[in-house]
C-alpha cells in the first residue's frame, strides 16, 4: 500500500507574505497589487526544505478584496501569481491554490473558519491524509478552519494576541505555536 502524503495548508497573506497597512482597516491588509506583493525573506527556503521532506504544500486564502470593490479579480490573480512566483524561487512547489473570493457577509461554505477550501484541497489531493495534515495561518479564522476539518493546527504570531484570545475563549488551542513560518518548520522537520 502506497504512503499517505501530509498536506500542509498554508494561509497566504501574513504567513508567505507581508500584509500592507490600511488606513482603513483595523489590522494590516491583503497586498492589491503586484508591487505590493512581497513574500517574507525566509520563504522560498522553508517552502524548499518542506517540499524536499515530503510535504505537499497548498495555499487556503480569504481574498474579498474584489467583493468589497478594493481590487479587480484580474488585479488580486495577478498578486497571488507574483507571491507564488516568488514564494517558489528557491524550488518548493505549491501544488495548488483554494482561494475564497466572497466577503464574510456573503455566508459562503468556502471562506475559512468554514472548511470548504479544505474539503477542497483534500479532494484534489486525494492521496493526502487529513490526521496526519496540517492547517497554518495567522489568524483565528485558520486555526478554527482546520479544527473543523480535523487538521493539526499551527498559528504563527504574537504571544498574547486577539487571535489567540478568540481561539481560547472558544476552547480551542493550535497544536503549535510559532513567531513565523521558520518555527514552523523547524518543529515539523525536527519532529519528522
Amino acid at each position: 500500500m502506497a504512503r499517505r502524503q501530509a498536506l500542509i495548508v498554508l494561509d497566504r497573506d501574513g504567513v508567505l507574505n507581508r500584509t500592507v497597512p490600511n488606513p482603513a482597516e483595523p489590522r494590516p491588509d491583503s497586498p492589491l497589487s503586484e508591487r505590493e506583493a512581497e513574500v517574507f525573506p525566509w520563504v522560498p527556503d522553508v517552502l524548499r526544505e518542506l517540499t524536499a521532506a515530503g510535504f505537499g504544500l497548498v495555499i487556503a486564502s480569504n481574498q474579498p478584496a474584489a467583493a468589497k470593490g478594493k481590487a479587480t479579480r484580474a488585479a488580486l490573480d495577478a498578486v497571488h501569481a507574483e507571491i507564488l512566483r516568488q514564494a517558489q524561487a528557491a524550488g518548493g512547489v505549491v501544488l495548488s491554490s483554494h482561494i475564497c473570493f466572497h466577503r464574510a457577509e456573503d455566508g459562503c461554505a468556502c471562506r475559512k473558519p468554514a472548511t470548504g477550501l479544505l474539503v477542497e484541497a483534500f479532494a484534489r489531493h486525494a492521496r493526502c491524509e487529513a490526521a496526519a495534515s496540517w492547517m497554518v495561518g495567522d489568524r483565528a479564522t485558520d486555526v478554527l478552519a482546520g479544527a473543523a476539518f480535523g487538521l493539526r493546527t499551527a498559528y504563527l504570531g504574537a504571544p498574547g494576541s486577539e487571535d489567540l484570545a478568540t481561539l481560547a475563549a472558544r476552547s480551542i488551542s493550535p497544536s503549535f505555536c510559532g513567531v513565523d513560518l521558520r518555527d514552523f518548520a523547524v518543529h515539523l522537520l525536527a519532529s519528522a
